[in-house]
């Protein structure tokens, strides 16, 4: 799979599950708008899910493509996308808290992404560094005699 198909996959597989997400939990987003802890616990349970969705998608495309920083954090941005569609063209109970869901959401996107950036970016190295050390194991009985031939 070439870089640009890998790429439209996962753009466009951001774009479902954001989708996904906001489908599931729309009926969720009215007890962010509660007093007290349930309102917190919400809002905190959302940024959560963002997070953790987020740092996801970007460790495994990071994992698998280069110069991910991009394009991941255009994925980020359409998690959320649908979200805050939702938000300002729905009714959905959040009163004044509209602006506070949203910079909640598009935070915890955001850091997600960096996260996941940053640990896929590791993984990458790692998965790297044993190929090498693999190909290094390898006897000279096993190895093709036309390998050789390629270096020239």
């Amino acid at each position: 799979m070439t870089n640009w198909q890998r790429t439209f996959a996962f753009v466009s597989g951001a774009f479902v599950f954001g989708l996904l997400f906001i489908i599931i939990s729309n009926s969720f987003i009215q007890y962010v708008a509660h007093e007290g802890t349930t309102g917190y616990l919400f809002l905190f349970g959302f940024g959560l899910v963002f997070l953790n969705l987020n740092f996801g998608i970007s460790r495994r495309f990071a994992i698998k493509a280069l110069n991910a920083s991009g394009v991941a954090y255009t994925m980020a941005f359409l998690t959320i996308l649908p979200t805050i569609f939702w938000v300002y063209t729905k009714d959905v109970g959040l009163a004044e808290l509209h602006l506070v869901f949203v910079l909640t959401v598009i935070f915890s996107a955001f850091l997600g992404t960096y996260y996941g950036l940053r640990r896929g970016a590791i993984k990458r190295q790692r998965y790297i560094q044993r190929l090498q050390d693999e190909k290094e194991d390898i006897p000279d009985s096993l190895k093709r005699p036309h390998d050789d031939l390629s270096n020239n």
